[in-house]
């Protein structure tokens, strides 16, 4: 079922045609791109419904190149993202080695879903008077998206999913000093990009994009798809509850509730933590399990820990087993874990998730455990130059009971 869907897809349609077009090569202009009398040919042959020179009242805009035609530059770019063309010199060649992904229609799509987050500046439209920030933030707004769409038991509204790319953007661009109209515009942009991204993998048979209804869902393929590629756990694969807890922390404790997929490699497993926790990723780290030490290899590492991508948690654990995460290693921060259950992941659940929590995460570089405790303390405590100081350093809004399960959730899911 899943491949006849892929087979149907429209642009799996439209990638083999090209494949078929560019046979054993097509000669590019000097500037590298399709020439235009190629470009006409490609328009109907791929159906793209660009215009060639398109009439706007008593006006008719002659198409100079092919550079005019974005439906059809947006197909072979997202081709040669996903390594099925190359250029080489001034001809358009197939990759050899993924020419068989033509005739195999769901490992084609898996192939182009793969590629879509790095699709960035050639899916949106730019010019002088028109910028993409959801372009120049697509690989990690693109996973932010699908990963909502999964979550979603139906339907995502457009304005949903918008808001979703507002606050990637929001937390990586300094917009405090933007009027309300410049906020608006940036925010209707925002919006009308998502539904661009949107109606790209509706032509990859994996999103059915309502416009009229202003709301985009998956496809059974779609949910299976985003899993695959993304390494997440299809419905029936073993999945583990761990319990992540900070070690020689209370008032109040912190400690996370994770399910993580038994298949994942140490590596991801840490990333998860990390996510979930609230760390920025910007210390080393190691697990210590049974008695053996994993973690990141660097050459001439001193530690000689274990790769931690080449073993999966779920070869190494098992319900009720106790190991350790240690971070940064100068606060030396312990975190406890204890896995507390296996089970079979659920197919309305998303993997990894965060399902429970308390206490909010340390500031990096605060002193560990016992630094920590002081900047509490001093938190709590009465005004003061120096606690004003610290407020500011930590963040104004910064509270060490505050846990926001939703936010820790998306975080972990976006591993």
């Amino acid at each position: 079922m899943l491949e006849a869907a892929a087979g149907e897809a429209e642009l799996t349609g439209q990638i083999r045609a090209l494949l078929a077009w560019v046979g054993p090569g097509r000669k590019l202009t000097q500037t590298g791109r399709i020439g235009l009398a190629d470009a006409r040919q490609l328009v109907q042959l791929l159906g793209t419904g660009d215009t060639i020179d398109p009439k706007i009242g008593d006006r008719v805009f002659k198409t100079r190149s092919s550079e005019d035609l974005p439906h059809l530059n947006r197909i072979v770019a997202w081709a040669k993202t996903a390594r099925l063309v190359r250029v080489s010199g001034t001809k358009l060649m197939a990759v050899k080695k993924n020419a068989a992904l033509a005739e195999r229609p769901l490992d084609l799509v898996l192939a182009l879903l793969a590629a879509y987050p790095r699709l960035g500046t050639s899916l949106f439209p730019r010019n002088t008077w028109r910028q993409s920030l959801v372009g120049d933030e697509f690989t990690d707004i693109s996973q932010e998206l699908t990963t909502a769409l999964l979550r979603s038991p139906g339907s995502c509204s457009l304005d949903e999913l918008g808001d979703i790319a507002c606050q990637v953007i929001e937390a990586r661009y300094m917009l405090a000093d933007l009027t309300t109209l410049q906020l608006d515009s940036l925010r209707r942009t925002i919006a009308v990009d998502v539904t661009i991204a949107m109606a790209a993998l509706h032509v990859l048979g994996v999103v059915i994009l309502d416009r009229e209804a202003g709301s985009a869902g998956l496809t059974d393929l779609g949910r299976y798809a985003i899993r695959c590629v993304r390494g997440m756990a299809q419905p029936g694969d073993p999945v583990l509850q761990l319990r992540v807890a900070l070690a020689d922390v209370a008032d109040p404790p912190v400690w996370r509730q994770v399910m993580i997929p038994a298949g994942y490699t140490l590596d991801r497993v840490h990333g998860v933590i990390q996510a979930a926790m609230g760390w920025q990723n910007s210390h080393l780290h190691m697990f210590r399990i049974t008695g053996r030490e994993y973690g990141p290899v660097y050459p001439e590492d001193e530690l000689e820990t274990l790769d931690e991508t080449q073993f999966r948690i779920g070869d190494l654990v098992k319900a009720g087993d106790l190991a350790s995460y240690d971070y940064d290693f100068g606060d030396g921060w312990e975190h406890e874990l204890a896995v507390e259950a296996s089970a079979t992941a659920d197919a309305d659940a998303v993997y990894p998730g965060c399902t429970g929590g308390e206490g909010a995460c340390p500031p990096e570089d605060c002193g560990g455990p016992g630094g920590f405790a002081d900047l509490k303390e001093l938190l709590a405590g009465p005004p003061s130059p120096e606690r004003e100081e610290m407020l500011a350093w930590a963040g104004d809004e910064y509270d060490p009971a505050h846990f926001d399960l939703k936010a820790a959730n998306r975080a972990a899911g976006s591993v």
